[in-house]
């Protein structure tokens, strides 16, 4: 018999089925069920509106009567939940999630009982995390890597120039009207219609007025882009391409697409030059040698950072073999929902709408669980570290983070703050940021091979 609310009134089994998953079989005597019903059947009798008697008057036994299975289910969830809770705190369990809930017995004159199968956070010990040995490898910044960055620069500042009775070439960009007919569209719109009692007829095509297409792009067929070469403003193109059964665009692949292409305009790319000008032009730089030093500066910044991030990760990987733990299902599947809802808010923001799109929810999910696993384990395992270690942050750390991520975000800080304060939010970022001390912790115990360059 176990101590607490209900005194010698309750009994607990607790059964390890393995280091994160318990079953809990509860019972209460009938003096405690008969305690539980006599204070809820007055609960009610003390609000009862019963006709031919005053509100609140009623006998008990016509209370009862009355309201006999709303009083036995407030019975049974009181009784329940009180026992439940009362078993967690006798049991010193951390348990995650809600518990599965099965063979309930409940009888007048009879002890209630009722099994909890439940998973709680397991019991880590960690070890082997100080002096690993491991690798930092940071790549030099070479005039190449300069070069190619003045490069995406100058394309990123390419002006289209329309140049009359131009014949386009590759990389000439096209304004024209674009009309376009998948094969077996007919066929499949005249069944639709069909099926809908109209008479079938031809699919209509599809019509994009007065688009940009580039000349030997690589995201058409060389068979499309054969096609564009030589066009001059006021040309009317028609001709097919055959796509294989492995294009990337699901809806054209192994299609006949019949085209009509109107051309408007033949534009080239003006690229600009690479001298002091256009240094000046990208901001505070007086010539082209301080454009190449900032570029230098901020590619070696970018690098280390990459490095460190890969030294880091690295890191946590042999601490995280060194450190197994069985992991508790409802944190996994927590992991995965969190990854999918990231997943569907960042097609959104894509102007992506996911219930019109033929998604694999399923293979979807399944593709997380390795990355989701990971994590959790890291999680896990970090919190012990910090725990052993005394990992600890303060508010300013806090307040801080906050600072960046609003500015990230675009919001103001304490609009963010508000929102960290209604959720669990605020809760989240102060354990996030434990990890990432204790993994900068970690670090400074490496044995780290490499230096910086």
């Amino acid at each position: 018999m176990q101590p607490g609310r209900y005194g010698d009134l309750m009994k607990i089994e607790l059964t390890d089925v393995s280091d994160v998953k318990k079953t809990l079989e509860i019972e209460a005597g009938i003096d405690a069920v008969a305690g539980e019903t006599e204070a809820v059947l007055r609960a009610y009798a003390a609000k009862a509106n019963i006709p031919g008697f005053r509100p609140g008057k009623a006998p008990l036994t016509v209370v009862q009567a009355r309201f006999k299975s709303e009083i036995d289910d407030e019975v049974r969830d009181r009784l329940m939940s009180r026992l439940y809770h009362e078993a967690m705190h006798d049991k010193k369990l951390q348990v995650i999630g809600d518990p599965v809930v099965d063979e309930v017995h409940f009888e007048h004159g009879q002890p209630f009982r009722f099994k909890a199968t439940l998973e709680v956070m397991p019991e880590v010990q960690p070890k082997d995390y100080k002096g690993i040995e491991v690798a930092r490898e940071q790549q030099p910044v070479g005039e190449a890597d300069i070069d190619q960055f003045l490069d995406e620069l100058r394309q990123q500042r390419t002006q289209l120039v329309t140049e009359e009775g131009r014949a386009a070439g590759v990389g000439d960009v096209l304004m024209a009207d674009v009309a376009s007919v998948v094969e077996g569209a007919e066929a499949e719109a005249a069944e639709g219609e069909e099926a809908e009692g109209e008479k079938g007829s031809a699919a209509e095509p599809e019509n994009r007025e007065n688009v940009m297409v580039e000349v030997g792009s690589q995201h058409h067929l060389p068979a499309f882009n054969e096609k564009l070469e030589g066009a001059t403003a006021g040309a009317e193109l028609e001709f097919a391409v055959e796509y294989p059964k492995e294009f990337e665009h699901e809806q054209l692949a192994g299609k006949n697409v019949s085209y009509k292409i109107k051309v408007h305009e033949v534009k080239r790319k003006e690229v600009p030059e690479l001298d002091d000008e256009f240094a000046k032009d990208l901001g505070d730089f007086d010539d082209l040698a301080a454009l190449k030093e900032r570029i230098r500066e901020d590619l070696t910044a970018r690098r280390k950072g990459e490095a460190d991030q890969a030294m880091q990760q690295a890191l946590l990987d042999k601490v995280l073999v060194e450190n197994p733990v069985v992991l508790p299902e409802v944190l996994v599947e927590r992991e995965i929902d969190q990854r999918l809802e990231d997943f569907v808010r960042s097609l959104m923001m894509q102007g992506m709408d996911p219930r019109q799109m033929e998604l694999d929810w399923k293979d979807i999910r399944g593709r997380q669980e390795e990355g989701a696993r990971k994590s959790v384990h890291a999680r896990i395992v970090l919190d012990a570290i910090a725990a052993e270690e005394s990992v600890e942050v303060g508010p300013e750390q806090i307040e801080q983070r906050i600072q960046i991520e609003a500015q990230r975000a675009g919001q103001p800080a304490e609009e963010l703050k508000k929102r960290l304060k209604e959720g669990a939010g605020m809760q989240a970022l102060q354990n996030q940021l434990v990890r990432e001390a204790t993994l900068d912790l970690l670090t400074s115990l490496a044995n780290i091979q490499g230096e910086d360059v």
